[in-house]
Formats: structure tokens, C-alpha cells, sequence
């Protein structure tokens, strides 16, 4: 009944809408095991591991959910125990006699300058090609002592031994080689089953007939030569071009454009790549990043794209986008970009994006030909004024407003009735001097106040907020009774840590802490939640 929730604390009330849900959770209720980790550090007892799960009506589900967990990852070697997402870890073979039928994803890390490892190395990998289940290996140093037959994904980590037809298993549906590779593919090498390949620093010119007819996903970073017509597969449907070469390597287009009545005549993307990119029919994602920078402009033309993109990111510094973005585009990131919305989306055109994100100094004014479901914004924004744009449901905002207490937020709608304003979720700026002058729509149901801190914010939440997601609090480490009708409350502490406070009625509420990759629950009442002293 709940399998389409992700979230645990959800299928948790999911269960809690009415008594017979609750009655029949044993037959339908399972947790989300994706992020939960196993077992902790070097200790295989389930039950010791989750012993503090607080919530005696649902422990059994719990633990159910957890033993049925098929998708378990082994991490080996010198330093993945300070990653948090593993099942199992070990950092001497010897402790390990075999690969347990369960897992289907190894990690192995090490550091490359200790000597003498072939004895460890050599039994390791041979219990890896020993298994029957795993599918997914990060790591691999070696193909000295096979793969398993069931191998599916492959991550090179210094590996640099040649390779030919025959070398990869049939079975490889994802492959990345890292910076250390050196050796030339030729045709007929890489299996002819592989959806997705990775080439990082790749010193050879790829010829044609090196891919798989059949390819799916391809990423290059810093490749330094022509891409030859025939050489990307017509099949491509994810393309991520990763540092392309520098002016004077390759041949370049000059295209001469105006902007700002200044003639610009530098466009530093090869001819090669955009004939090859414009080629491709079924491409639907493109990723151009280029962190190198220089003292021109930079200029893309729009016309290259193909036209069933629906995922577009550029990020090249000080680019100049000149033309017109397809209509079948649906996420869009721009970073450092300039251009003229309205040449880039004529009003003749009609788009809609489910995700839009750009970097600017100021708010852009998306006109009505534009719709946008969920909006990013980042950048320093310099106006004294922001306007944010109306008619988007999301909004986020990634950036630091300077001398904030004199600046001015105004949101698209009738400030009083906000009968025309649509946002439901929004993302407050970090405020550096104060808190600037505004009015948050009654339509705002969730809120992140961002790097703020949550004092200086109370006295802006509309009394309708049904969610209020922060990470600071001041130094009373209270829950002040303004926001205490909210039912749902989240607390970032850092990327894998953070609390969950689920209202349940006016006597008791559902808390969850994730911790490194574990979720503890317990009920709690009303009079212990005003109480933050464990979160400080």
C-alpha cells in the first residue's frame, strides 16, 4: 500500500490514518531499507545494532524489513571506515573467508604507495570472482584474477593494464576507468552489452567503432582531441563533456554576435564536438562543465543542441548563450551564464520545466511563456529589491544577501489575499546583516530557513506553515509556542545527520534521527520536544 513512500517516518503515519490500517500493518507495512546501514563497524548482530529502534509496536516490521534487505554493500580496504554507506567492512582479508550470498555491491579502497599487498589482494579477488551475486564492483585494481559471472558495473581505481576483446565480461552494463588508465581501446573491446562508460584523461584519439553500437550514457573529462563524425554512437542518450580542450589545441568557431553593443568573436567549444553533439537525435541529457578559465568570452550557440533534449547543464565561465533553447527541455542549469531571456526563449515558444536552476546577481523576470514547478537561484543578488518571480510553486535560494536588513523580498501575487501567488515551498537566502522587509505568502506550507537562524525568523512565518526545516538555532535551545502547531519539523545537523519531528496529536509526536546512514524512532511527548538540549 506504501511502497511508493520513500521516506520511513511517512509509511510510519501512512499506518497511523485510522485504526484498521494500524490493525493490518503486519500485512502490508515494510520499511525502506535503501539507506540504512546493516550492521555498525566490524559487528554482524542485528539486533545489537538496533536496539535503541524505540517503537515496540513496529520492531518487528523493523527488523523484517532489515533481514529481507537484499542490495547489501562490503566495503574492504584502508580507509573506508569512515564512509558511511556500507553493510559490512572489513580491512584485513583474513577476517574475511568469503563474499556473503547477500551482497551485491563491493567498494574497495587503499592507498597505492604501500608495497606488498599481491598474497591480500590476490585472495580478495578471488573470492570476488567466487560469488554468485555480486553485480557491482568500485575499485577494482586488476582483472589478474577474473570476475564473477554476474558482474554488472565496474569502477577502475589505478588500473592501467591493456586490454582486449574478450578481457570484459559480456555481462558489463556500466563502466568507468579512472585517470590512471593509459592504454588505447580499440574497436571491438568494450562488450557489446555496456549502457554506460566513463573515460577520464584519456591520452588516444577515439576512433570510430571504439564504442558499442548500443550505448546509452558517456562521459569524457579533459579529452583532448576531434571527435570524427561516426564516432559517438547514434543511440546516446546522456552525454557529460567534462573540461574540454583549450583555445589553440583544437579547431574552434568563430562566431561574430553582438552584446551590449560589443562585438565578441570567441566561441571556445570545437567545431568537432558541437557537429557531433548536434548529430545526436536521441540525446535527452547534456552536461558541458569547463573549470577552466580565461580572459575572454566565452560564447555557446544554442542552435547545436538536438532537439529532444530534455536535460541541459552549462557550466562555462563568462558564457554568452546566443539562440534558442528547445521546447522539450525540462531541466535546465546555468551557472556564470549571461544572456537575453528573451532571445533564448521567444515569446513565440512555449516551455515548461520541471527544474530550473541559474547563477546570477539578480532575479531574473521569467516571462509568461515560462513555466517553472521548481526554481534554484544562487549568486550574489546586489539589488536593492528582490522580486521573486510569480507562478512557480518552489522556490530555493542559494545565496548571501549583503546588508540584508535593508533590502526588500516581494513575491508575485496580492500581499493580503494571495489569491494569485502558487508558492507552496520555499528556501530563504542566508541574511548576513539582518532580516530584510517581507511579507511570506499564506500559501507557503513549507519552509527552509536556510543558514539562518530560527529566532531571527520567527516573527516571518505565515500561521498556515505545515513544515519548517532549519539547521541553526540560537542559544535557547527551545521550541518557542510560535511554531509549535506546525506538524512537521526537520533539523539539518550535516549532510548525514538530521532529526525528523512528526506531529501525531496534541499529546505525543513521532521523532526520527538519522545518523550515518541509521534511523532510530521514538514517541515522545509533547512537554519533552520543547526541549532541543540534545540537538546543541
Amino acid at each position: 500500500m506504501c511502497i511508493n513512500i520513500d521516506d520511513n517516518i511517512d509509511r510510519i503515519c501512512f499506518s497511523l490514518v485510522c485504526k484498521r490500517w494500524y490493525n493490518d500493518r503486519d500485512k502490508y507495512l515494510i520499511f525502506n531499507t535503501d539507506n540504512i546501514n546493516l550492521f555498525k563497524l566490524k559487528n554482524t548482530v542485528i539486533f545489537q545494532n538496533y536496539k535503541q529502534f524505540n517503537l515496540p509496536s513496529y520492531h518487528n516490521i523493523f527488523m523484517k524489513s532489515i533481514q529481507s534487505k537484499t542490495n547489501y554493500t562490503l566495503s574492504y580496504g584502508d580507509y573506508n571506515k569512515y564512509y558511511k554507506n556500507y553493510d559490512y567492512y572489513y580491512d584485513q582479508v583474513e577476517n574475511l573467508n568469503s563474499i556473503p550470498s547477500n551482497v551485491s555491491d563491493i567498494d574497495i579502497t587503499y592507498y597505492p604507495h604501500i608495497k606488498n599487498r599481491d598474497n591480500e589482494f590476490k585472495k580478495l579477488y578471488r573470492l570476488i570472482s567466487e560469488s554468485q551475486s555480486v553485480t557491482k564492483l568500485n575499485g577494482c585494481s586488476t582483472l589478474k584474477y577474473g570476475l564473477p559471472k554476474s558482474i554488472k558495473s565496474i569502477t577502475f581505481y589505478n588500473f592501467n593494464e591493456p586490454l582486449v576483446k574478450g578481457s570484459l565480461p559480456n555481462s558489463l552494463e556500466v563502466l568507468v576507468f579512472d585517470i590512471y588508465f593509459k592504454q588505447e581501446l580499440l574497436p571491438g573491446v568494450l562488450p557489446d552489452g555496456l549502457l554506460s562508460l566513463t573515460l577520464n584523461n584519456y591520452p588516444h584519439e577515439i576512433q570510430a567503432g571504439v564504442f558499442p553500437d548500443g550505448l546509452l550514457s558517456l562521459t569524457l573529462n579533459n579529452y583532448q582531441h576531434e571527435i570524427q563524425a561516426g564516432v559517438l554512437p547514434s543511440t546516446l542518450k546522456c552525454l557529460t563533456l567534462f573540461d574540454v580542450p583549450v583555445k589553440g589545441v583544437l579547431r574552434y568557431s568563430d562566431e561574430s554576435i553582438s552584446w551590449e553593443d560589443s562585438v565578441i568573436t570567441k566561441c571556445y567549444i570545437p567545431i568537432s564536438w558541437l557537429q557531433a553533439i548536434s548529430s545526436l537525435v536521441s540525446l535527452e541529457s547534456l552536461d558541458i562543465y569547463i573549470s577552466k578559465y580565461n580572459k575572454d568570452e566565452n560564447v555557446f550557440n544554442l542552435k547545436y543542441l538536438p532537439p529532444n533534449l530534455k536535460f541541459l547543464d552549462i557550466t562555462i565561465p563568462s558564457v554568452i548563450l546566443k539562440g534558442t533553447m528547445p521546447t522539450s527541455l525540462k531541466t535546465l542549469n546555468l551557472v556564470d551564464s549571461r544572456f537575453n531571456i528573451d532571445e533564448i526563449f521567444p515569446e513565440t515558444l512555449q516551455y515548461h520545466f520541471e527544474f530550473f536552476d541559474y547563477e546570477n546577481d539578480r532575479i531574473l523576470n521569467f516571462p509568461s511563456n515560462i513555466k517553472i514547478d521548481l526554481l534554484f537561484i544562487s549568486g550574489e543578488l546586489r539589488e536593492s529589491t528582490i522580486s521573486l518571480p510569480s507562478g512557480i510553486s518552489s522556490i530555493n535560494i542559494f545565496s548571501e544577501l549583503s546588508n540584508s536588513s535593508s533590502k526588500i523580498i516581494e513575491f508575485g501575487g496580492d500581499e493580503d489575499t494571495d489569491q494569485t501567488c502558487p508558492l507552496t515551498e520555499l528556501r530563504l537566502p542566508t541574511f548576513k546583516n539582518g532580516t530584510p522587509k517581507c511579507k511570506l505568502p499564506n500559501t507557503i506550507q513549507h519552509l527552509d530557513i536556510g543558514n539562518n537562524i530560527i529566532n531571527d525568523i520567527l516573527h516571518l512565518i505565515p500561521p498556515t506553515l505545515n513544515t519548517l526545516e532549519f539547521s541553526k538555532l540560537s542559544k535557547f535551545n527551545t521550541i518557542p509556542s510560535t511554531i509549535k502547531s506546525i506538524t512537521n519539523i526537520i533539523r539539518r545537523f550535516d549532510s548525514f545527520t538530521r532529526q525528523t519531528i512528526r506531529k501525531l496529536d496534541d499529546n505525543y509526536s513521532l521523532v526520527c534521527d538519522e545518523i550515518d546512514n541509521q534511523q532510530n524512532f521514538k514517541l515522545v511527548g509533547v512537554n519533552s520536544i520543547a526541549k532541543l538540549s540534545s540537538w546543541s
